[in-house]
């Protein structure tokens, strides 16, 4: 597997010897030749940091005292060999030759964070280290510590590829990271796909200790599931199938960040023949990249936002529009005439359920009136951890945490767990999956809208009419084995 990132000019290569056994850490070089990798130890401090991240000439000295922590096994499946090509060298098969840079140390942060399917990378400074932390189907660990000296040669090299300023240290910055993987032909054979890519969303933001940085994967291999593949129930998957055919009106995500909303949302679009139908998106960041689609990016520094996109996209005559995320009174007002002249408009806001959603809207100053007018269905989700089917087994409820939110079970029905084996890495689940309920706005709902009902009415009738709660589809899953029941109820209480 070859990964080099676009556009960059600078030599940056890691390469792993295909025939050796794979060492899912981090490898570190010790001062005295031959050079030799040591898996249990992390960097110390060179004696001066140099101008730029690549000019270290002398290997870190080992520091006794930070270990890192255990990374899962590497699988069958993912045991083609790996390096790391630069535009302009290719270093030695062997990376024990190799001097510490940071260009190389983030090589083999990315290519470990592909390998164990990471949505999130954090760099924190703490006093005296840096930790470095996985984010793995939604559970966060350490993986990793080194050196503090080491930090801001990390951070800049972080910055310069992000397209951010190295010497503004003071302020929180945005930017953004794409790489291009190409397989190649290793030891052990060929690689199943030709070329993906891993986009990050960068953000820096300075603390006490310096700047933290956190890398969120927006896409690895530019996948758009479908509605079939993202957990929908039959009774659910039917109803929001007939909300999308309607052709027009409003059809919001609503759910946690990182709840699995914008994957909804590329779902529902797959539902739709984009050769027949204009389809313009308006995001930020533009997460997949998808055929037959015109998707455009906000840049609030070129004074581009999410409402002067949207004033332009209606000269663009489309037949469906996406909008990453309502998060204002005038985007919120503008979706709302879209969708009232014809326009179907899918869109996003961060709320913990349907009713929630329906009462930020009202006070973004959209009137009961128009939500029953432009409204055709609320959908809200969230995403639990499924459970590793190479090792799952029979289990026991957890009675005492359904004792303290007053969960009954019926005692006929099993649950699972899985006991972690090595292709989860001990976890006991691998991937995740999401819960739903949906709301088609009818007749009825519109009348208790414009009732200007209150909210506990509101949440009652929902709660009656809905495909089914959250709940309701969690304990199902359950049921099927295919997450746990502490899994609902961490995720629905």
């Amino acid at each position: 597997m070859l990964l080099k990132r676009k556009g960059d000019l600078e030599t940056a290569a890691i390469a792993r010897d295909p025939n050796a056994q794979y060492v899912p850490q981090i490898q570190v070089m010790p001062q005295t030749p031959p050079p030799q990798v040591n898996t249990q130890q992390t960097m110390a401090p060179a004696p001066a940091p140099a101008p730029r991240a690549e000019a270290f000439t002398e290997a870190p000295r080992p520091v006794s005292d930070m270990q890192r922590m255990p990374m899962p096994e590497r699988t069958e499946q993912n045991a083609v060999g790996s390096r790391l090509v630069a535009t302009r060298e290719v270093l030695p098969a062997s990376s024990e030759e190799e001097e510490f840079t940071p260009t190389n140390w983030l090589n083999n942060i990315f290519m470990e964070a592909m390998r164990l399917n990471v949505s999130d990378i954090h760099i924190i400074p703490e006093r005296d280290y840096t930790s470095v932390r996985f984010r793995v189907d939604g559970v966060i660990s350490e993986v990793a510590k080194w050196d503090i000296d080491y930090h801001e040669m990390v951070l800049s090299r972080i910055k310069i590829i992000s397209g951010l300023q190295v010497v503004e240290k003071n302020i929180p910055q945005d930017g953004h990271i794409e790489l291009l993987f190409e397989q190649a032909k290793t030891a052990v054979g060929w690689g199943q796909k030709g070329a993906s890519s891993l986009n990050f969303r960068v953000s820096t933001m300075p603390t006490i200790n310096g700047e933290a940085a956190v890398l969120r994967v927006l896409s690895k291999e530019n996948c758009v599931l479908t509605l079939d593949q993202i957990g929908l129930s039959d009774k659910s998957l039917f109803t929001l199938r007939k909300i999308l055919q309607r052709g027009h009106g409003v059809v919001l995500m609503t759910g946690y960040s990182g709840s699995g909303k914008t994957t909804t949302l590329y779902a529902a679009l797959n539902e739709i023949d984009a050769n027949q139908k204009v389809i313009i998106t308006l995001e930020d960041p533009v997460e997949y990249r998808v055929p037959m689609i015109q998707q455009s990016q906000v840049n609030p520094m070129a004074g581009y936002h999410f409402d002067t996109g949207l004033k332009a996209i209606l000269r663009q005559d489309p037949d469906v529009i996406m909008i990453g995320e309502i998060r204002d009174d005038e985007t919120a007002n503008i979706a709302m005439r879209l969708a009232m002249v014809g326009r179907l408009v899918l869109t996003t806001l961060h709320t913990n359920s349907i009713v929630g959603a329906l009462t930020r809207v009202s006070d973004m100053g959209i009137t009961r009136s128009v939500i029953a007018a432009a409204f055709m269905g609320v959908v809200a989700e969230r995403l639990v951890r499924k459970i590793c089917p190479a090792c799952r087994q029979e289990s026991t409820p957890p009675y005492e945490l359904m004792k303290m939110f007053n969960i009954e079970w019926p005692e006929g029905d099993k649950v699972y767990a899985g006991r972690g084996c090595d292709a989860c890495g001990q976890t006991g689940f691998v991937d995740r999956v999401g819960i739903f309920e949906i709301m088609e706005v009818d007749r009825d709902f519109e009348n208790v809208i414009l009732q200007d009902s209150p909210t506990e009415s509101l949440e009652q009738y929902v709660k009656k009419h809905v495909t089914e709660t959250l709940r309701e589809d969690g304990f199902d899953k359950v049921r099927k084995g295919i997450t746990t029941l502490e899994e609902v109820i961490r995720a629905t209480i």
